[in-house]
């Protein structure tokens, strides 16, 4: 018993929420924890709603502080009645995440989960519940009056739970109410001999956070603040109070407070060592073990491959086997495989193979990472490179001293057989026993701002324009932010505006929601609901765990990986236009790896749409190190990423291989590591290398170093922990302090390609290079339909296309398709390509044609499709009626009158001739509007062009600009081809385009803070000066402004033009 001493001093909160009670928690799990040891809380339990998203975070910061920390949930149950559930030990943690899992997996809609309570009566052991708060259905029907159905329904919990494992929860926010109610509840309790427990329903760490709990409330709403009052907790009550105030608020209920002792001491989990999570082992046919099932699949593959297993294959072989089974991992393999398997079922069901291709040899996905160095890999289907062509090393991805628990192997695959995959796979192995990985996303400065100014109702259009041009990285700076844009300077101390400046950094970096990971799933066994809840995905037939990437590697979870890469539906998507145009079935992996021609386009910086390749660096660069071969690609490939370039890597690399610097070493042990790059650090595995080779480390230690640099939390201490053992290594090779000091210096946490991912990469580059040099018809057709993907725009690709002499046509309403098709030598685009117009709506517009014919007419094409009016406008907009009528206005006009409301009486179409009028022509820049306003871009021509009679004529363009010397001062501008960037240099970056080219624009910190909403602008011009550095061209700004060459061109153009956005595959 817990004595009236200590009982006097100590309090344990059971009832907290975190932020990830999304929309409803505040407070961080270490704001929480760190509060709960300041008030020398014996124990401080998280009990987010309906989910455990905090709890490995809550687990590891408890351990960290020394606070005894509880993993509970406030579950809701059928009706929307909340109790709050803790874990006492392993099988009631276990039962803890099955009971949540059911309450989202059962539940009528996604996003409202319920528990029906009878699943308690098979999922009790382990657990401690409490009534719950005053939305509990006990609370609730005790304040309604109705004590004999809370008394059967407590007594209920008891039967199923023990008598000691239910408690009735009191809780005192000083709100009304809660003081009948809490008398009512102390009734009942002595009535059905429940013991009853105090807790405070915190939401927030310090009364200070009241106010972000109001709006947080709001926006899961989406209400402002002022249509909230009900909803919204009715003071600022909930927050950790010290064990004086809980033991002051139930005074005369003592044993509610010491009851809060004895639970905390009886829940005695400990997620960091108690989670009872094993990987599944393996079945494989009867008669092998995992082993040599593996064997045979991969001895089967090595003869389709290699004909003959010659030495060097099966010395390979045996050294891969020999440390697969060393470390246990054939049955993971032989997972990867069966995924693999699965892949090439669904590229049959999609008609992209057949069952008697080996899969080989038309693979359904390709591998990246390390784990393409594994010649295993490369025969059951993992990888589409030959580690022995490449005289990749299995070091830095299989070490013989130690491992990780798994390997990390990443699948790439195309959109749609990802799609199909991933439902394969858990219908295969059930979503109880596999799931999907989570993901946290967070608010973010200008989501803060958004969902801020709606709560706080702000207007519209100034949140709006505020969240579009705030580029700063962090809310804290918010205020300077609205002191750039002219219509907000004067109104940061202004009445809804200052809550916002003084709100939105404590939004920033809340969890909003949990998402899906890009690629990982896990699997475990027995099962996954066993040590994490899942719940159903946005995505039907998809399910998610509560916990991302991060929480999973912390508890030790087995992550597979299977990712969507766009480049590969792309390459995808040209093989079958080849076959369906030509006949021809092109086999990339047999094609031509030396095609002068191609290299040649390639080192002209002829890039747009080629994988790896295709960003405004990697023109500069490709041009520069001038690929001759694959093992250039890979070069290529790697050299732009910020690991290289934090010591300048990139230029000196490109110096030594062009003749222009001396190659040289620090020290001749580097020579094994760097030799092959030039005495230059591009491979992760280098870093590997150089710990091993100078520093004495193992494989798998220097493995540890390396990603001891790039972890997010402030670890000083242990680089330079590391840096003493790699110096004292170092001085037992003979290698002096300040050269080992020196090479310690080249290592740095910035991401960095392995060899055999750059490798990987730098193949798929070379093949989709080769297929745009060949194939240039299919190539931009495939690379417009698989948008949104890549770097550059709409705009760009059909102008690169220009280039290649092929003509992008406008949509047609009776020639063209959902997506882009060939017609002639010129790609028509599709009707998804028109504003609004969805997969339906095309369809139906598709359909009726085929049916019935062509249209003939806009009055034809209404009273056979009948559209929405704005559908049909977009329609006419974009040019998809130019081959009926070219007349635009025209045809709006006759819309206007055809397309009237419907009524169930059919109307009698009258000719339309006497309610035609005579207009004006829409001139070609009045239609370019039209046509960038609905497609994005305008097929016909280039603004620039049309823009540049009326600029003054010292403004020059890109073909120009390559004439030009360095150092001179020029005028230039174009289109925005790709927006702001700022990599880790500390210059900002942008790209123009022209009716010619590319205009690189380089900004200075300095020029950049005064034309901050000018560089937001999806048109500008620039003056600058003209730098020449190493084949490269570049404009360094020293004013940047929006043209008004024409009355109404800022206004209009700019609300018709969209900054193309920055995504990457």
């Amino acid at each position: 018993m817990v004595s009236t001493t200590i009982l006097m001093k100590e309090y344990a909160e059971l009832h907290s929420h975190s932020y990830y009670s999304f929309k409803e928690g505040v407070s961080s799990v270490g704001q929480l924890l760190s509060k709960a040891k300041d008030l020398q809380y014996r124990a401080l339990a998280l009990t987010d709603h309906d989910n455990l998203s905090g709890a490995m975070q809550f687990a590891k910061v408890s351990k960290g502080l020394d606070i005894h920390g509880i993993i509970g949930s406030e579950v809701t149950l059928l009706g929307g009645h909340h109790l709050t559930i803790l874990a006492k030990n392993a099988q009631g943690y276990s039962n803890l995440c099955r009971l949540l899992s059911f309450s989202h997996v059962f539940a009528n809609e996604r996003s409202k989960p319920e528990l029906d309570p009878r699943l308690l009566i098979k999922n009790s052991e382990g657990l401690i519940v409490l009534s719950g708060c005053k939305n509990g259905v006990i609370p609730t029907l005790v304040e309604e009056g109705n004590s004999e159905r809370a008394c059967q329904i407590a007594s209920q919990y008891m039967d199923w739970l023990g008598s000691e494992n239910f408690y009735i929860e009191l809780q005192q926010n000083l709100v009304k109410g809660d003081t009948q109610r809490n008398r009512k509840l102390l009734e009942l309790s002595l009535e059905v001999g429940a013991e009853v427990v105090a807790t405070n329903n915190v939401h927030y760490h310090a009364r200070k956070h009241h106010q972000l709990n109001d709006c947080l409330v709001s926006i899961g709403l989406n209400k402002t603040l002022d249509n909230t009052h009900r909803e919204r907790r009715a003071n600022s009550e909930f927050y950790l109070k010290s064990a004086s105030e809980m033991i002051q608020l139930f005074d005369g209920c003592t044993n509610a407070i010491s009851n809060t002792l004895i639970i905390s001491d009886r829940c005695t989990f400990d997620l960091i060592k108690d989670l009872r999570y094993r990987f599944p082992d393996y079945v494989p046919p009867d008669g092998y073990t995992p082993q040599t099932y593996l064997w045979k699949l991969c001895y089967e593959a090595a003869i389709r491959r290699y004909g003959v297993i010659t030495s060097r294959i099966m010395e390979r072989l045996n050294e891969e086997f020999r440390l697969i089974e060393k470390h246990n991992l054939a049955g993971f393999l032989l997972y990867y495989h069966d995924i693999v398997i699965m892949a090439h079922r669904v590229m049959v069901e999609l008609g992209l193979s057949d069952y008697e291709t080996p899969i080989e040899e038309r693979p359904p996905g390709r591998g990246r990472g390390s784990s393409v160095a594994m010649l295993v890999g490369y025969l059951i289907g993992l990888s589409h490179i030959d580690p022995l062509e490449y005289n990749l090393s299995l070091e830095r991805f299989l070490p013989d001293d130690l491992m990780a628990i798994a390997l990390d192997i990443d699948l790439d695959f195309p959109r749609n057989i990802r799609k199909e995959l991933i439902l394969n796979v858990l219908r295969e192995w059930g979503w109880d026993k596999t799931s999907l990985v989570g993901m946290k996303s967070t608010y973010k400065l200008k989501g803060a701002v958004r969902d801020l100014g709606k709560v706080l109702g702000l207007p519209f259009v100034l949140i709006d324009r505020l969240a579009r041009f705030a580029d700063r990285s962090s809310a804290k700076h918010i205020d300077m932010e609205m002191r750039n844009l002219p219509e907000l300077k004067d109104m940061v101390s202004s009445n809804g505006w200052r809550d916002l400046v003084r709100l939105a950094p404590n939004l920033e970096g809340i969890p909003r929601y949990i998402a899906q990971h890009p690629g990982g799933m896990i699997i475990g066994a027995p099962s996954v609901i066993d040590v994490v809840p899942v719940q159903r995905g946005a995505i039907d037939g998809r399910y998610i765990c509560q916990w991302d990437k991060d929480d999973i590697e912390d508890a030790g979870f087995v992550k597979i990986d299977f990712l969507a890469l766009g480049a590969l539906s792309q390459l995808q998507e040209i093989l079958i236009l080849i076959e369906d145009r030509l006949g021809k079935t092109i086999d990339v992996s047999r094609v031509d790896f030396e095609d002068s021609n191609v290299y040649d386009m390639l080192c002209s910086g002829d890039t747009v749409g080629i994988f790896q390749v295709e960003s405004a660096a990697q023109m500069q660069t490709i041009t520069r190190i001038k690929p001759r071969n694959l093992n250039d690609m890979a070069y290529e490939v790697a050299c732009v990423r910020p690991g290289v370039g934090v010591h300048d890597g990139v230029r000196h690399f490109i110096r030594r291989r062009n003749g222009k610097e001396q190659i040289t070493f620090d020290h001749p042990l580097e020579i094994r590591a760097l030799d092959r790059t030039l005495g230059i650090v591009l491979y992760q595995d280098q870093i590997n290398q150089l710990a091993i080779d100078i520093g004495g480390f193992s494989p798998f230690e220097a493995d540890q170093l390396r990603r001891s640099f790039g972890v997010k939390y402030d670890n000083r201490e242990v680089i330079r922990s590391y840096w003493h053992r790699f110096k004292n290594g170092a001085l037992k090779k003979g290698v002096g302090e300040n050269i080992a000091l020196k090479i310690f210096m080249k290592f740095n946490g910035y991401y960095m390609f392995p060899e055999s991912h750059a490798v990987a990469f730098g193949v798929t580059a070379y093949q989709l290079a080769w297929l745009k040099y060949h194939y240039p018809l299919e190539f931009f057709t495939a690379l417009i339909n698989q948008q949104p993907m890549g770097f550059w725009g709409l705009e760009t690709i059909k102008e690169n296309a220009r280039r290649h002499k092929i003509t992008v046509l406008n949509p047609d309403i009776n020639l063209s398709y959902r997506k882009c098709v060939i017609e002639n030598n010129s790609i028509r685009l599709g009707l998804l390509n028109v504003l609004k117009i969805g997969k339906a709506t095309a369809d139906l517009i598709i359909n009726e044609r085929s049916i019935n014919g062509l249209y003939n007419s806009i009055s034809d094409f209404v009273d056979r499709v009948g559209l929405k009016n704005n559908d049909a406008k977009n329609l006419i907009k974009s040019g998809a009626f130019e081959s009926l009528n070219k007349d635009k206005r025209a045809l709006l006009w006759e819309l206007g009158l055809v397309n009237k409301p419907k009524f169930k009486q059919p109307s009698i179409r009258f000719p339309l001739s006497p309610n035609m009028v005579s207009l004006n022509l829409l001139n070609d820049w009045e239609s370019m509007l039209m046509e960038y306003k609905t497609l994005g871009i305008y097929p016909k021509d280039h603004l620039m062009r049309m823009l540049r009679p009326h600029l003054p004529k010292n403004f020059i363009s890109s073909y120009d600009l390559e004439s030009c010397d360095d150092g001179e001062n020029i005028t230039i501008g174009g289109l925005v081809a790709r927006p702001l960037q700022h990599p880790l240099a500390n210059a900002y970056f942008v790209s123009l385009e022209d009716e010619h080219g590319f205009i690189p624009i380089i900004i200075w910190p300095s020029v950049y803070e005064k034309f901050r909403i000018e560089l937001r602008s999806p048109i500008m011009m620039v003056d600058g000066i003209v730098s020449r550095r190493e084949g490269t061209i570049n404009v360094v700004a020293n004013k940047v402004y929006i043209p008004d060459i024409i009355g109404w061109f800022k206004r209009e153009t700019l609300d018709y033009l969209k900054l193309p956005r920055p995504i990457f595959r």
